[in-house]
């Protein structure tokens, strides 16, 4: 008896991805692999960087490091640093300079390195001529990222940029997922297998290999292609086997209202049916079913069908089941959360976090140089600005993709509490989390009383703001909330938890989760939740604070 599809029972394909949370999650098993197997797998723990990138503040130009304050004037050159070399060479005077090559540290006393295409030798003197700003082309010692901070999350899938920042860290070998194991089940006795004689009304098998490479691509592995006739028992048999060994099962052909269109009659015996047709055109017979554990995706046998439905249903649904986190390689349009500009005389790059929210994409333009291996690899995409170019904020950007998931995201002041959640944080201060406040897009926003106290808020906590040491005071950039504290710093931390590394070298200001010091007043942090995940996380930290 035929088995009719009604409309008014169809789901759409996002209800339908949305029915793969039903499924119970396998419990993914996990390996330890050298780095330069890693590529396209699924990073398995979070993994915390073990170094300050830079290590070293370093120079970004071949030229020379003085100290900004004493210029415009003439140096005396005072020694060279090279590239890899500890020197011991410091600037004590205004007098003073030193030769730098590009990627080599900056001497101490020096807060600024002059190109040496923009200055004159006149008599073994270096001539400055114009004012140097504080900072210029100084890449400060954990201005990409700081030792300790969430590197790369679990379930990342590993790029090439990835490996980039893994072997920055120092990593040799990374913990990986186990790929899923899935068997596909072509059903029909239409079918011939390629290479064979083919007959007036048959077909070559084409679903099975179209899937096996796509499966592939997308990180699976196929433990088995296996075509059945449309015998019931055989493809009972078949299915019921293969759930025995595998973490998915997808089968073609059966799935509709035919007489012997068996598969998912085998699957109501054997187990229980979760869905049957969607609102999709073509596609609509696809199904998902259960049996002891390990869904089965029935495809119809249409090959067009089945392309599509793993398109738009299984591969964004196998990322729900599988950490099978699949790499974009798109383009879409994006709102900017800030105003951002190009280099006045170069097409430039500038790496992105992308945010949703229901259909719109708001794109936050990081801080970048090209050293900032890390910025890079966290970054969901990049845009590319022609030479002095400038975004708006509000404006719409094209964005180029390079990794992107609806992981929670937290964004905003750096703090203790935020660490070992299961979220993606990025502590990159209060002002791009107020900048995602104004346009309500986020999840959880962390935001200093020193920037600007919200009209609403989840939780609030107090931080002493304290001072440790003497002499030149360290300051922030100027996204973090701290940069209000410190004027003409002598170096810009783009985190918090880099004060302790400058603690005997200068005057540190920071509050008292990250240093210890004289009290000079009071922070207020808030966590203002924008979303169900940002509250989730707002009970999380509610009850790390309690115990």
């Amino acid at each position: 008896m035929r088995s009719i599809l009604k409309d008014s029972s169809l789901i759409s394909s996002e209800e339908a991805i949305e029915k793969f949370k039903l499924v119970p999650k396998p419990r993914m098993k996990e390996k330890e692999i050298p780095l330069d197997e890693a590529l396209g797998r699924v990073i398995s723990r979070d993994i915390y960087s073990p170094i300050d990138l830079p290590s070293f503040s370093r120079s970004t130009v071949d030229g020379y490091a003085v100290k900004s304050s004493c210029t415009p004037s003439s140096f005396t050159l005072k020694g060279k640093i090279n590239i890899g070399e500890n020197s011991k060479i410091s600037i004590d005077t205004c007098e003073e300079a030193v030769e730098v090559d590009t990627g080599a540290m900056i001497p101490e006393g020096a807060d600024a390195v002059v190109k040496v295409e923009d200055v004159e030798v006149i008599e073994g003197k270096i001539i400055v001529k114009n004012k140097v700003s504080f900072g210029l082309n100084v890449g400060w010692i954990g201005s990409d990222l700081p030792a300790g901070i969430k590197a790369i999350r679990k379930g990342t899938l590993v790029s090439p940029e990835v490996i980039g920042l893994l072997s920055a860290m120092g990593k040799t070998k990374v913990y990986v997922f186990a790929k899923p194991k899935v068997t596909v089940i072509s059903t029909g006795d239409e079918l011939v297998p390629p290479g064979e004689e083919l007959t007036l009304g048959k077909v070559y098998e084409s679903n099975m290999f179209y899937l096996k490479a796509a499966l592939s691509e997308d990180g699976f592995e196929v433990l088995n292609l296996e075509q059945v006739k449309d015998d019931y028992e055989a493809i009972k048999n078949a299915i019921s086997s293969a759930v025995e060994t595998s973490d998915l099962v997808i089968t073609t052909g059966g799935t509709s209202a035919g007489e012997r269109d068996y598969v998912y009659r085998v699957i109501n015996e054997l187990g229980q049916m979760i869905f049957h047709g969607i609102k999709f055109k073509p596609g609509k017979p696809t199904f998902l079913g259960l049996i002891r554990g390990v869904p089965v995706v029935g495809l119809p046998g249409n090959m067009v069908s089945s392309i599509m439905v793993y398109r738009k249903v299984v591969r964004p649904a196998s990322r729900l089941l599988f950490n099978a986190q699949i790499k974009e390689n798109s383009t879409l349009e994006a709102i900017s959360l800030i105003d951002v500009k190009a280099d006045s005389k170069r097409f430039t790059y500038v790496p992105v976090l992308l945010l949703r929210k229901g259909n719109e994409y708001f794109a936050l333009p990081l801080k970048f140089d090209s050293y900032m291996i890390g910025t890079f690899s966290m970054a969901h995409g990049y845009i590319g600005l022609t030479e002095g170019s400038y975004v708006k904020e509000g404006e719409k950007i094209k964005v180029e993709v390079t990794s992107f998931h609806d992981d929670p995201v937290i964004i905003g002041e750096e703090d203790p509490l935020l660490t070992n959640l299961d979220a993606s944080v990025y502590p990159l201060g209060s002002y791009p989390a107020i900048k995602m406040l104004e346009h309500n897009v986020g999840d959880l926003l962390v935001i200093s009383s020193l920037y600007k106290k919200p009209s609403h808020f989840d939780l609030e906590i107090k931080r002493d703001l304290v001072t440790n040491g003497n002499g030149s005071c360290v300051g922030y950039d100027d996204w973090v909330s701290l940069s209000k504290l410190v004027n003409n710093p002598s170096i810009k931390l783009k985190y918090r938890s880099l004060a302790p590394r400058f603690i005997g070298k200068a005057k540190v200001i920071s509050n008292d989760a990250f240093i210890k010091g004289e009290k000079i007043g009071e922070e207020k942090i808030y966590f203002v939740a924008l979303t169900d995940k940002g509250i989730d996380l707002v009970k999380v930290i509610k009850n790390k604070i309690e115990n």
